[in-house]
């Protein structure tokens, strides 16, 4: 039982945290913001978010094979698959980020007076905030799982 609630905090502090990661990068990414000097900022926080996905699905790997529930009754419930597709969907959403904060660092380079493009920075703040939506939705499963439901 010590185990179950140890795995649980872990899971729950890195959805936490991955909550937290997000809204940092969400409330920096705004148009006229993005200077050259928020890139390494933007770099950091990042990675950060990728460490907490790491850490969602290795903590809620363990909870399935070592949790109090066991695996043999929560890979047949769909409940836990959705919050699989969720956050795998949220990890899908997170890679242009990355590959758009990669980019710009290229393109800010050696130019101290480079400022995102607008366009490019609605539209990064948009998949961000789709991410933070679908988040929301992860605990709701999780809270009908640990009920029982599914």
């Amino acid at each position: 039982m010590l185990r179950d609630a140890l795995l649980l905090y872990l899971h729950i502090s890195a959805i936490l945290g991955l909550a937290v990661f997000l809204t940092a990068k969400t409330s920096l990414c705004r148009t006229g913001a993005i200077v050259q000097a928020a890139l390494p900022r933007l770099r950091r926080i990042d990675v950060w978010i990728w460490a907490c996905y790491v850490s969602v699905v290795s903590s809620g790997a363990a909870l399935v094979v070592w949790g109090i529930q066991g695996p043999d009754w929560l890979l047949r419930n769909p409940l836990l698959w959705g919050k699989i597709v969720l956050l795998a969907a949220m990890m899908a959403m997170a890679v242009p980020s990355t590959l758009r904060l990669s980019a710009w660092a290229r393109s800010a380079a050696g130019t101290a007076s480079w400022v995102a493009p607008d366009a490019e920075v609605k539209r990064e703040r948009h998949w961000l905030m789709l991410q933070s939506h679908v988040m929301v939705v992860i605990p709701l499963l999780a809270t009908l799982l640990t009920h029982g439901f599914g």
